[in-house]
């Protein structure tokens, strides 16, 4: 009887480090540059320069860009890790929302609810709550918004612009006295419906170098491929 009570103490000790080492249920795989999803059965091709991270698969959100090599404003130069990193995030769930009405409600101050709450968490473009220590920010400006046509499913894209000020030192860690600099954010925000799911992409940058990432991740968005 001893020994069994030693095996099960010994059993409860080790099953945490068991089930760390578990592989982790992923929303997808991503590789040679393509993520496909397992719970939703579509792939996007990801363009060269980007590092993927992939959710979980009991995430709305399904995974992340992060740009590897990026560019640095010229009022960054001597403070380079205040640079708004490219990234994008890509969020998938239901709606009975169409992708237009579904994109009109996120822009929109007025209209909440518990699903636009959660995709506000990762969409800073949207949230002034993501400025960091020492920024302010201004009120978004809407600069376009488009119609989208992806492998024949109905889609929107919206482009705005936020402008800041910012406290810096000669960097984040700096203990030196703040210098202050005027820039500005991008956003680009992208809706596809099929059937009753919906897909966002949602990117950000420094607007110094916005057209550019918009590029790529409009032409990451066109290869979009659902299984049948």
């Amino acid at each position: 009887m001893r020994k069994v009570v030693i095996a099960l103490i010994l059993l409860a000790i080790m099953a945490p480090a068991i089930n760390a080492r578990r592989p982790k249920d992923k929303a997808g795989l991503f590789k040679d540059n393509v993520y496909r999803d397992k719970k939703y059965d579509f792939e996007l091709t990801v363009p060269d320069g980007w590092k993927c991270k992939v959710m979980k698969n009991d995430d709305s959100f399904r995974f992340t860009l992060i740009q590897n090599s990026f560019e640095i404003p010229s009022y960054y130069i001597d403070a380079p890790d205040y640079t708004q990193i490219p990234r994008t995030v890509v969020f998938v769930d239901t709606t009975s929302m169409s992708a237009r009405v579904f994109l009109d409600s996120l822009v929109a101050e007025n209209y909440r609810s518990k699903q636009k709450k959660e995709i506000l968490k990762e969409f800073d473009i949207l949230s002034s709550q993501s400025a960091g220590s020492g920024m302010t920010r201004e009120d978004v400006v809407s600069r376009k918004k488009k119609r989208l046509n992806v492998n024949k499913l109905k889609g929107m894209y919206w482009t705005g612009q936020v402008n800041y000020r910012n406290e810096v030192a000669e960097s984040s860690s700096s203990v030196n006295a703040a210098k202050r600099v005027h820039g500005a954010l991008g956003g680009l925000i992208v809706t596809i419906k099929k059937e009753n799911t919906i897909m966002v992409f949602h990117t950000i940058c420094e607007w110094t170098y916005f057209e550019g990432i918009r590029g790529q991740m409009l032409d990451m968005v066109n290869t979009l491929k659902w299984g049948e």
